[in-house]
């Protein structure tokens, strides 16, 4: 059947033809191997009863008369994410509590059942920055929590930047606050040697003085001289010394002396060294260097160790490394990530949570030493529960500008299968979409 079938179709279709089939049978077999099976839930249901739920799929359940879902609402989603569901659905007696959400605080021990039971009497711990006014503990009762611990901000924290250092980076990642006491500690670039501490500490809401990152020296030249100087050499028992005088000539044999005046020269056999006044010369046989003051020449078979390397050569065109343009510049709710020897053309920015960088991602120092356009973060679109009170919001949420996100609904339909809409931030404006049916794709 096949066989025919290529037969109508000519060579090239049939070729064509037997490919797709091919690409979509793997695509299928790779789906397959992440899809998910059926969880199992007690006293409750699904929106979409299936055997197996490929990758990427959202399964919503709720529970039976009695009995909640293990999260906020009326109803539970969990996520098939490569073989495994984001989380275990449960059903639990609807005067048992889920964990509070409590704004800065954490329950201590953390549960890992994902509820507690009534009359369950849980403590809270504040995170660096904040502190716990009134009671640290709650009580579960009949499915809500009696007097959450308010977690309120330190007075003391430091809300500014730690100083910044030329030529190093922090080891810590971003945030925006830091406790009494904190420690940030720097690394230097390669090539920068580190002066000093290597921190800063968070002391009455500033920081300490930073370290300093110093250039490491490279190897140095031989001790020489110009007018009137002296240098020495040898090579294997073959040498010579010469000084500056009124005018001498030298030639290398075992060892010699000379001195000379306004112009010497010297020339030697195996290797031999020579300094003059105002100009000097100097030929060698197998190696030779010479030394001067205003002017000097030297030939030779091969150089001399005593030159200093010559420095590192600097990159042509129209920019200059990021270190040339001085202090780095800002950008409002972002901060530079690279400022490496590894990359000293350009610094690439990121963003703090939540918000969306607009612009060109790296920048670079112009040649004028003027710093190439910034970018800017934009702050995202806030999702406010008493605005928007359509949605099954449990707290006000946001969403990244540009981008768009759904949302529960508090309608549902005949069957309490669940509604959803969409949310989209753009230019700072909320556009919402009409609540409809949750449907699989």
């Amino acid at each position: 059947m096949g066989y025919l079938f290529c037969r109508e179709m000519r060579e090239p279709k049939c070729l064509f033809f037997v490919l797709l089939i091919w690409c979509l049978g793997t695509v299928h077999a790779q789906d397959s191997q992440r899809s998910c099976l059926k969880p199992k839930l007690d006293r409750g249901y699904f929106d979409l009863d299936e055997e197996t739920y490929p990758h990427g799929t959202k399964l919503y359940y709720a529970c039976d008369k009695g009995w909640k879902p293990v999260v906020e609402g009326w109803w539970g989603m969990v996520k098939c994410e490569n073989r495994k569901w984001s989380h275990i659905p449960q059903c639990i007696d609807e005067n048992n509590c889920i964990p509070p959400d409590n704004p800065n605080a954490k329950e201590k021990p953390l549960n890992v059942n994902g509820w507690y039971p009534n009359g369950k009497t849980v403590w809270f711990d504040c995170d660096l920055t904040h502190e716990i006014k009134g009671s640290p503990s709650a009580k579960c009762e009949n499915g809500s929590w009696r007097e959450l611990p308010l977690c309120v901000e330190k007075y003391d924290l430091c809300r500014k930047p730690p100083p910044v250092v030329t030529n190093a980076v922090i080891i810590h990642k971003y945030q925006d606050k830091f406790p009494e006491g904190f420690k940030l500690n720097y690394t230097c670039q390669d090539s920068y040697t580190l002066e000093g501490t290597d921190s800063t500490v968070c002391q009455s809401g500033g920081w300490t003085k930073g370290p300093t990152c110093i250039e490491t020296p490279s190897p140095t030249e031989w001790p020489s001289t110009g007018d009137g100087g002296s240098s020495t050499s040898s090579d294997r028992g073959n040498g010579g010394t010469s000084s500056g005088g009124d005018r001498s000539t030298s030639s290398g044999g075992d060892r010699s002396t000379s001195s000379g005046g306004g112009r010497s020269t010297s020339s030697g056999g195996d290797r031999s060294t020579s300094s003059g006044g105002d100009r000097s010369t100097s030929s060698g046989g197998d190696r030779s260097t010479s030394s001067g003051g205003d002017r000097s020449t030297s030939s030779g078979d091969e150089a001399s160790p005593n030159v200093r390397p010559s420095a590192r050569p600097q990159p042509s065109g129209p920019f200059l490394p990021v270190d040339s343009c001085g202090e780095k510049p800002t950008v409002d709710n972002g901060d530079f990530i690279s400022d490496s020897d590894r990359n000293r053309m350009a610094l690439t920015f990121k963003c703090i949570n939540y918000y969306k960088l607009v612009g060109p991602e790296q920048v670079m120092c112009h040649s004028d030493k003027t710093w190439s356009k910034l970018p800017i973060c934009k702050a995202p679109c806030t999702i406010d529960k008493r605005t928007f009170y359509l949605l099954d919001l449990k707290k006000d949420m946001f969403v990244k500008e540009g981008e768009s996100q759904t949302f529960l609904c508090k309608e549902t339909d005949y069957w309490k299968k669940p509604f959803v809409a969409d949310v989209r931030c753009l230019n700072g404006d909320v556009t919402t979409g009409s609540c409809t049916c949750y449907q699989l794709n």
